[in-house]
């Protein structure tokens, strides 16, 4: 199966994340009353998605292609919450968040061309439980998020 995006994982801290998104992100905690996600934040990974290839026909015709060439995603992980946002050029910032004690984790697996884990939560803003997935880079960093999300949704299920 042919990998879907060039991925490359970092760990962050949000201090060093840029002004606007974090803006964003505040805009959403204070929205979803999640305290302050950013200051709270026990892990930050930040990954550079590359499409490399133009998506097929039939996704360009129903509209669920991905709009951007590149586009990343920040995920911040903190002891109750975690916060997941997506900026490109075109589709801007969407920013979603969930308890990390209503999350259920699944991958990485083989039936994905790119690594990463599905997230299954109760999503901000929506009515019921939800998959999205987080592709992250077949990196040391990125398997080191996987890693530690795992560890991070399973101390917050045993409080």
């Amino acid at each position: 199966m042919n990998r879907l995006y060039e991925r490359t994982t970092r760990r962050c801290t949000p201090s060093l994340i840029d002004a606007a998104l974090s803006a964003e992100i505040a805009a959403h905690a204070q929205a979803h009353q999640l305290g302050d996600v950013l200051g709270a934040a026990a892990k930050c990974f930040e990954t550079w998605n590359v499409r490399l290839r133009k998506p097929g026909p039939l996704s360009r015709l129903t509209g669920s292609a991905d709009p951007d060439t590149a586009h990343r995603t920040l995920v911040v992980v903190g002891s109750r919450y975690v916060v997941v946002a997506v900026e490109g050029k075109r589709r801007g910032v969407h920013v979603r968040s969930a308890r990390l004690d209503g999350v259920s984790l699944s991958g990485p697996s083989e039936l994905y061309a790119d690594f990463g884990v599905s997230v299954a939560a109760l999503w901000s803003g929506g009515g019921e439980v939800a998959s999205f997935y987080i592709g992250v880079g077949d990196d040391p960093e990125g398997h080191a998020f996987v890693d530690e999300f795992h560890s991070a949704v399973a101390r917050a299920k045993s409080v």
